[in-house]
Protein backbone atom coordinates (compact mmCIF):
# COMPACT_ATOMS: atom_id res chain seq x y z
CA UNK A 1 0.00 0.00 0.00
CA UNK A 2 1.45 3.37 -1.00
CA UNK A 3 1.73 6.22 1.49
CA UNK A 4 2.76 9.86 1.14
CA UNK A 5 4.28 11.97 3.89
CA UNK A 6 4.15 15.75 3.38
CA UNK A 7 6.14 18.50 5.12
CA UNK A 8 6.00 21.96 3.41
CA UNK A 9 6.43 20.34 1.12
CA UNK A 10 8.24 17.22 0.40
CA UNK A 11 6.85 13.87 -0.47
CA UNK A 12 8.51 10.53 -0.02
CA UNK A 13 8.23 7.46 -2.17
CA UNK A 14 9.32 4.11 -0.80
CA UNK A 15 11.83 1.86 -2.54
CA UNK A 16 11.02 -1.75 -3.30
CA UNK A 17 11.40 -3.83 -0.15
CA UNK A 18 14.97 -5.01 0.24
CA UNK A 19 16.39 -2.34 -2.08
CA UNK A 20 19.32 -0.20 -1.03
CA UNK A 21 18.91 3.55 -0.75
CA UNK A 22 20.87 5.51 -3.36
CA UNK A 23 23.63 7.93 -2.52
CA UNK A 24 23.22 11.65 -3.15
CA UNK A 25 25.02 11.39 -6.48
CA UNK A 26 22.91 8.41 -7.61
CA UNK A 27 19.41 9.53 -6.74
CA UNK A 28 17.16 10.30 -9.71
CA UNK A 29 15.17 13.52 -9.49
CA UNK A 30 12.77 15.57 -11.56
CA UNK A 31 12.34 19.34 -11.33
CA UNK A 32 8.75 20.59 -11.42
CA UNK A 33 6.90 23.84 -12.09
CA UNK A 34 3.45 23.07 -10.73
CA UNK A 35 0.57 25.40 -11.68
CA UNK A 36 -2.04 26.08 -9.02
CA UNK A 37 -5.18 28.21 -9.38
CA UNK A 38 -6.05 29.86 -6.10
CA UNK A 39 -9.60 30.91 -5.28
CA UNK A 40 -9.85 31.61 -1.57
CA UNK A 41 -10.49 34.30 1.02
CA UNK A 42 -7.61 36.00 2.81
CA UNK A 43 -7.50 38.61 5.56
CA UNK A 44 -7.19 42.34 4.96
CA UNK A 45 -4.83 43.78 7.57
CA UNK A 46 -4.42 47.34 8.75
CA UNK A 47 -0.83 47.23 7.55
CA UNK A 48 1.30 50.19 6.59
CA UNK A 49 3.54 49.48 3.61
CA UNK A 50 7.03 48.20 4.36
CA UNK A 51 9.12 49.81 1.61
CA UNK A 52 12.37 50.34 3.54
CA UNK A 53 14.18 49.16 6.65
CA UNK A 54 12.75 52.15 8.53
CA UNK A 55 9.23 50.82 7.88
CA UNK A 56 9.82 47.31 9.30
CA UNK A 57 8.61 48.20 12.85
CA UNK A 58 5.23 49.04 11.28
CA UNK A 59 4.24 45.35 11.15
CA UNK A 60 0.77 45.16 12.70
CA UNK A 61 -1.81 42.54 13.62
CA UNK A 62 -5.15 44.32 13.26
CA UNK A 63 -7.71 42.74 10.93
CA UNK A 64 -9.98 45.11 9.02
CA UNK A 65 -11.80 42.78 6.65
CA UNK A 66 -11.51 40.06 4.02
CA UNK A 67 -10.10 39.99 0.51
CA UNK A 68 -10.63 37.48 -2.30
CA UNK A 69 -7.51 35.93 -3.82
CA UNK A 70 -8.23 34.43 -7.23
CA UNK A 71 -5.01 34.03 -9.21
CA UNK A 72 -2.84 31.41 -10.93
CA UNK A 73 0.64 30.77 -9.53
CA UNK A 74 3.56 28.49 -10.23
CA UNK A 75 5.17 26.45 -7.47
CA UNK A 76 8.73 25.20 -7.85
CA UNK A 77 9.34 21.65 -6.66
CA UNK A 78 11.61 18.65 -6.89
CA UNK A 79 10.72 14.97 -6.70
CA UNK A 80 13.46 12.45 -5.91
CA UNK A 81 12.83 8.71 -5.91
CA UNK A 82 14.99 5.59 -5.57
CA UNK A 83 15.48 3.79 -8.92
CA UNK A 84 13.31 0.80 -8.08
CA UNK A 85 10.28 -0.77 -9.72
CA UNK A 86 7.82 -0.19 -6.90
CA UNK A 87 7.27 3.34 -5.68
CA UNK A 88 5.28 4.25 -2.60
CA UNK A 89 4.79 7.90 -1.68
CA UNK A 90 5.26 8.30 2.03
CA UNK A 91 6.32 11.77 3.05
CA UNK A 92 5.36 15.25 2.22
CA UNK A 93 6.75 18.28 4.01
CA UNK A 94 6.36 22.02 4.44
CA UNK A 95 9.29 24.31 5.05
CA UNK A 96 9.69 26.92 7.73
CA UNK A 97 9.48 30.68 7.34
CA UNK A 98 13.02 31.59 6.37
CA UNK A 99 14.19 28.74 4.15
CA UNK A 100 13.25 27.23 0.82
CA UNK A 101 13.03 23.47 0.23
CA UNK A 102 16.79 23.01 0.76
CA UNK A 103 16.06 22.91 4.50
CA UNK A 104 15.09 19.26 4.04
CA UNK A 105 18.25 18.40 2.10
CA UNK A 106 21.21 19.96 3.92
CA UNK A 107 24.27 19.65 1.69
CA UNK A 108 26.81 19.77 4.53
CA UNK A 109 27.48 16.19 5.69
CA UNK A 110 24.19 14.93 4.21
CA UNK A 111 24.50 11.56 5.96
CA UNK A 112 24.24 13.43 9.27
CA UNK A 113 21.84 16.24 8.41
CA UNK A 114 19.81 15.63 5.24
CA UNK A 115 16.23 14.56 5.93
CA UNK A 116 15.98 13.59 2.28
CA UNK A 117 18.87 11.15 2.68
CA UNK A 118 17.33 9.73 5.85
CA UNK A 119 14.00 9.25 4.10
CA UNK A 120 15.63 7.46 1.17
CA UNK A 121 17.50 5.22 3.59
CA UNK A 122 14.16 4.32 5.19
CA UNK A 123 12.73 3.49 1.76
CA UNK A 124 11.01 6.76 0.95
CA UNK A 125 11.18 9.05 -2.04
CA UNK A 126 10.92 12.77 -1.40
CA UNK A 127 9.16 15.75 -2.99
CA UNK A 128 10.11 19.26 -1.85
CA UNK A 129 8.67 22.59 -2.92
CA UNK A 130 9.30 26.27 -2.34
CA UNK A 131 6.24 27.76 -0.75
CA UNK A 132 4.61 30.75 -2.46
CA UNK A 133 6.89 33.79 -2.10
CA UNK A 134 10.15 31.85 -1.69
CA UNK A 135 12.85 30.23 -3.80
CA UNK A 136 11.80 29.50 -7.36
CA UNK A 137 8.06 29.85 -6.76
CA UNK A 138 6.08 32.95 -7.71
CA UNK A 139 6.47 35.97 -5.42
CA UNK A 140 3.19 37.92 -5.50
CA UNK A 141 1.87 40.73 -3.27
CA UNK A 142 3.22 40.40 0.28
CA UNK A 143 0.16 41.97 1.91
CA UNK A 144 -3.07 40.48 0.54
CA UNK A 145 -1.76 37.33 -1.19
CA UNK A 146 1.24 35.76 0.53
CA UNK A 147 -0.37 34.88 3.85
CA UNK A 148 -1.15 31.69 5.68
CA UNK A 149 -4.65 30.98 4.37
CA UNK A 150 -3.38 31.17 0.79
CA UNK A 151 -0.45 28.88 1.62
CA UNK A 152 -2.96 26.39 3.05
CA UNK A 153 -4.86 26.45 -0.24
CA UNK A 154 -1.63 25.88 -2.19
CA UNK A 155 -0.86 22.85 -0.02
CA UNK A 156 -4.40 21.55 -0.46
CA UNK A 157 -4.07 21.72 -4.24
CA UNK A 158 -0.66 20.02 -4.22
CA UNK A 159 -2.11 17.30 -2.02
CA UNK A 160 -5.02 16.84 -4.42
CA UNK A 161 -2.62 16.60 -7.37
CA UNK A 162 -0.66 13.93 -5.53
CA UNK A 163 -3.85 12.02 -4.63
CA UNK A 164 -4.98 12.00 -8.25
CA UNK A 165 -1.59 11.04 -9.66
CA UNK A 166 -1.15 14.38 -11.46
CA UNK A 167 1.67 15.94 -9.46
CA UNK A 168 4.29 15.29 -12.15
CA UNK A 169 1.95 15.09 -15.12
CA UNK A 170 0.43 18.45 -14.22
CA UNK A 171 3.79 20.19 -14.12
CA UNK A 172 4.48 22.73 -16.86
CA UNK A 173 8.25 22.62 -16.57
CA UNK A 174 9.23 19.08 -15.62
CA UNK A 175 12.56 17.84 -16.86
CA UNK A 176 14.04 14.40 -16.29
CA UNK A 177 17.20 13.73 -14.36
CA UNK A 178 18.58 10.21 -14.80
CA UNK A 179 15.49 9.15 -16.73
CA UNK A 180 12.85 8.50 -14.07
CA UNK A 181 9.86 10.82 -14.67
CA UNK A 182 7.81 8.57 -16.95
CA UNK A 183 7.17 5.95 -14.29
CA UNK A 184 6.32 8.69 -11.77
CA UNK A 185 3.97 10.66 -13.98
CA UNK A 186 0.78 8.78 -13.03
CA UNK A 187 1.68 7.58 -9.55
CA UNK A 188 -1.27 7.62 -7.14
CA UNK A 189 -0.52 7.15 -3.43
CA UNK A 190 -3.07 5.34 -1.32
CA UNK A 191 -2.22 7.39 1.79
CA UNK A 192 -0.78 10.83 2.45
CA UNK A 193 1.05 11.95 5.57
CA UNK A 194 2.05 15.60 5.92
CA UNK A 195 5.29 16.54 7.68
CA UNK A 196 5.82 20.25 8.29
CA UNK A 197 8.39 22.51 9.89
CA UNK A 198 7.71 25.81 11.69
CA UNK A 199 5.46 27.92 9.44
CA UNK A 200 5.12 24.78 7.32
CA UNK A 201 3.69 22.98 10.33
CA UNK A 202 1.21 25.81 10.90
CA UNK A 203 0.17 25.55 7.26
CA UNK A 204 -0.15 21.77 7.55
CA UNK A 205 -2.26 22.07 10.70
CA UNK A 206 -4.32 24.70 8.91
CA UNK A 207 -4.87 22.19 6.12
CA UNK A 208 -6.30 19.50 8.38
CA UNK A 209 -8.33 22.18 10.18
CA UNK A 210 -9.78 23.41 6.90
CA UNK A 211 -11.42 20.03 6.43
CA UNK A 212 -13.88 21.04 9.17
CA UNK A 213 -15.23 23.73 6.80
CA UNK A 214 -15.89 21.38 3.88
CA UNK A 215 -18.79 19.06 3.20
CA UNK A 216 -17.73 15.68 4.54
CA UNK A 217 -17.99 12.67 2.25
CA UNK A 218 -17.42 9.37 4.04
CA UNK A 219 -16.33 7.82 0.75
CA UNK A 220 -13.75 10.50 -0.06
CA UNK A 221 -10.18 10.19 1.27
CA UNK A 222 -9.16 12.61 4.03
CA UNK A 223 -6.94 15.57 3.22
CA UNK A 224 -4.24 13.90 5.30
CA UNK A 225 -3.86 10.40 6.72
CA UNK A 226 -1.32 11.52 9.31
CA UNK A 227 0.80 14.50 10.38
CA UNK A 228 4.29 14.99 11.79
CA UNK A 229 4.65 18.60 12.94
CA UNK A 230 8.25 19.71 13.54
CA UNK A 231 9.41 23.04 14.92
CA UNK A 232 5.91 23.75 16.21
CA UNK A 233 4.07 23.15 19.48
CA UNK A 234 0.88 24.23 21.25
CA UNK A 235 2.43 25.51 24.47
CA UNK A 236 1.02 26.47 27.86
CA UNK A 237 -0.14 29.13 28.53
CA UNK A 238 0.15 30.54 25.01
CA UNK A 239 1.49 29.63 21.60
CA UNK A 240 4.44 31.43 20.01
CA UNK A 241 6.08 32.33 23.31
CA UNK A 242 9.23 33.60 21.62
CA UNK A 243 7.68 35.07 18.51
CA UNK A 244 8.59 38.69 18.98
CA UNK A 245 9.10 40.21 15.55
CA UNK A 246 11.01 43.13 17.07
CA UNK A 247 13.65 40.70 18.36
CA UNK A 248 14.25 39.03 15.01
CA UNK A 249 16.30 41.81 13.42
CA UNK A 250 14.23 42.04 10.25
CA UNK A 251 15.04 44.27 7.28
CA UNK A 252 13.40 44.82 3.91
CA UNK A 253 14.80 41.96 1.83
CA UNK A 254 15.59 43.85 -1.37
CA UNK A 255 17.31 46.62 0.59
CA UNK A 256 19.25 44.19 2.77
CA UNK A 257 20.66 42.20 -0.19
CA UNK A 258 19.72 43.64 -3.61
CA UNK A 259 21.65 40.94 -5.48
CA UNK A 260 20.12 37.93 -3.75
CA UNK A 261 16.67 39.30 -2.92
CA UNK A 262 16.17 42.01 -5.52
CA UNK A 263 13.15 40.18 -6.97
CA UNK A 264 11.19 40.63 -3.72
CA UNK A 265 8.80 43.55 -3.64
CA UNK A 266 7.42 45.70 -0.87
CA UNK A 267 6.60 43.81 2.32
CA UNK A 268 9.15 40.99 2.03
CA UNK A 269 11.48 40.98 5.05
CA UNK A 270 14.50 38.91 6.05
CA UNK A 271 16.71 38.48 9.10
CA UNK A 272 19.62 40.90 8.92
CA UNK A 273 22.40 39.37 11.06
CA UNK A 274 23.84 35.94 11.82
CA UNK A 275 23.25 36.62 15.50
CA UNK A 276 19.50 36.93 14.99
CA UNK A 277 19.52 33.83 12.78
CA UNK A 278 21.34 31.84 15.45
CA UNK A 279 18.94 33.00 18.16
CA UNK A 280 15.88 31.86 16.25
CA UNK A 281 17.12 28.70 14.58
CA UNK A 282 20.24 27.18 16.09
CA UNK A 283 20.29 28.12 19.74
CA UNK A 284 23.26 27.88 22.06
CA UNK A 285 26.86 27.27 21.07
CA UNK A 286 27.55 23.55 21.15
CA UNK A 287 24.16 22.49 19.83
CA UNK A 288 25.32 22.89 16.23
CA UNK A 289 28.46 22.87 14.12
CA UNK A 290 29.54 26.45 13.60
CA UNK A 291 29.91 25.94 9.85
CA UNK A 292 26.18 25.29 9.65
CA UNK A 293 25.45 28.85 10.79
CA UNK A 294 27.34 30.08 7.73
CA UNK A 295 25.44 27.56 5.58
CA UNK A 296 22.07 28.65 6.97
CA UNK A 297 22.97 32.29 6.34
CA UNK A 298 24.21 31.80 2.78
CA UNK A 299 21.87 29.07 1.52
CA UNK A 300 18.77 28.51 3.65
CA UNK A 301 17.81 32.05 4.63
CA UNK A 302 14.74 33.24 2.70
CA UNK A 303 12.49 36.31 3.05
CA UNK A 304 8.95 36.05 4.38
CA UNK A 305 6.01 38.36 3.77
CA UNK A 306 4.79 40.62 6.55
CA UNK A 307 1.35 39.03 6.25
CA UNK A 308 2.76 35.56 6.91
CA UNK A 309 3.99 36.76 10.29
CA UNK A 310 0.70 38.31 11.30
CA UNK A 311 -1.62 35.67 9.81
CA UNK A 312 0.10 32.52 11.10
CA UNK A 313 -2.28 32.19 14.06
CA UNK A 314 -5.29 32.01 11.75
CA UNK A 315 -4.09 28.62 10.49
CA UNK A 316 -3.57 26.62 13.67
CA UNK A 317 -5.36 28.51 16.43
CA UNK A 318 -8.68 26.69 16.15
CA UNK A 319 -7.22 23.19 15.85
CA UNK A 320 -8.74 20.42 13.75
CA UNK A 321 -11.63 18.75 15.55
CA UNK A 322 -12.49 16.62 12.53
CA UNK A 323 -9.00 15.20 11.99
CA UNK A 324 -9.09 11.45 12.58
CA UNK A 325 -5.50 10.41 12.01
CA UNK A 326 -2.24 10.14 13.96
CA UNK A 327 -0.37 13.32 14.88
CA UNK A 328 3.14 13.74 16.26
CA UNK A 329 4.86 16.96 17.37
CA UNK A 330 8.67 16.97 17.19
CA UNK A 331 10.29 20.07 18.67
CA UNK A 332 13.72 21.09 19.90
CA UNK A 333 14.17 21.18 23.65
CA UNK A 334 15.56 24.72 23.30
CA UNK A 335 13.20 26.05 20.64
CA UNK A 336 13.10 29.84 20.86
CA UNK A 337 9.96 30.60 18.86
CA UNK A 338 7.53 28.42 20.78
CA UNK A 339 9.10 28.07 24.22
CA UNK A 340 11.44 31.09 24.51
CA UNK A 341 14.37 28.67 24.66
CA UNK A 342 13.09 26.01 27.08
CA UNK A 343 10.30 23.62 26.07
CA UNK A 344 10.55 21.40 29.14
CA UNK A 345 7.21 21.57 30.91
CA UNK A 346 5.86 24.05 28.36
CA UNK A 347 3.09 21.78 27.08
CA UNK A 348 0.50 19.23 28.16
CA UNK A 349 -0.34 16.40 25.77
CA UNK A 350 -3.84 15.83 27.15
CA UNK A 351 -4.67 19.53 26.81
CA UNK A 352 -3.41 19.63 23.23
CA UNK A 353 -5.56 16.65 22.30
CA UNK A 354 -8.67 17.87 24.11
CA UNK A 355 -8.52 21.48 22.92
CA UNK A 356 -7.22 21.08 19.38
CA UNK A 357 -7.33 17.51 18.02
CA UNK A 358 -9.95 15.50 19.95
CA UNK A 359 -10.46 13.10 17.05
CA UNK A 360 -6.79 12.20 16.55
CA UNK A 361 -6.25 8.45 16.69
CA UNK A 362 -2.82 8.94 18.25
CA UNK A 363 -1.10 12.08 19.52
CA UNK A 364 2.35 12.42 21.02
CA UNK A 365 5.04 15.04 21.62
CA UNK A 366 8.76 14.34 21.29
CA UNK A 367 11.28 16.80 22.72
CA UNK A 368 14.59 16.61 20.82
CA UNK A 369 17.42 17.09 23.39
CA UNK A 370 19.90 19.97 23.06
CA UNK A 371 18.22 21.25 19.90
CA UNK A 372 16.97 24.67 18.82
CA UNK A 373 14.31 25.51 16.26
CA UNK A 374 16.05 24.15 13.14
CA UNK A 375 15.98 20.40 13.66
CA UNK A 376 17.83 19.57 10.45
CA UNK A 377 20.82 21.68 11.53
CA UNK A 378 21.28 20.20 15.02
CA UNK A 379 24.07 17.78 15.85
CA UNK A 380 21.63 14.97 16.62
CA UNK A 381 19.33 15.58 13.64
CA UNK A 382 19.11 11.96 12.52
CA UNK A 383 17.94 10.86 15.98
CA UNK A 384 14.90 13.09 15.54
CA UNK A 385 14.29 11.68 12.07
CA UNK A 386 14.35 8.16 13.49
CA UNK A 387 11.76 9.08 16.11
CA UNK A 388 9.42 10.46 13.43
CA UNK A 389 9.88 7.48 11.10
CA UNK A 390 9.33 5.05 13.98
CA UNK A 391 6.10 6.86 14.85
CA UNK A 392 4.85 6.49 11.28
CA UNK A 393 5.75 2.81 11.34
CA UNK A 394 3.88 2.26 14.62
CA UNK A 395 0.70 3.85 13.26
CA UNK A 396 0.85 1.91 10.01
CA UNK A 397 2.08 4.65 7.70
Amino acid sequence: MGSLVVSLVFEALAVKEGGAAPTTSQRPCVQLEIPVSIDTTATKWLQLRVDSNIDVPNITERMIGKVTVKDPFKIDGQLCAPPKDKIVIRTRSANGQDNANRYWDVEVKPDEYSYLEAALARGYAVFTYDRLGTGGSDKPDAYDVVQTSVQVEVLRQLTSLARSGNLVGGSEGSRALNGIPLRLANYKPSKIVHVGHSLGSAITLGLIGSADDRNHDDEAPPLSDGVVSTGFLHTTPADLAGVNVAAWGLELAREHDPVRFGDRGSGYVVQSTKGHLQLRYLGEKGAFEEGLLDYAWAVLRQPASVSEFISVGTAFGRGAAGFKGPLQFVIGEKDYDFCAGDCRGAYDVDTIKENYYPGATALEVYLQPETGHALTLSKNATAGYDVAFDFLHRVGL
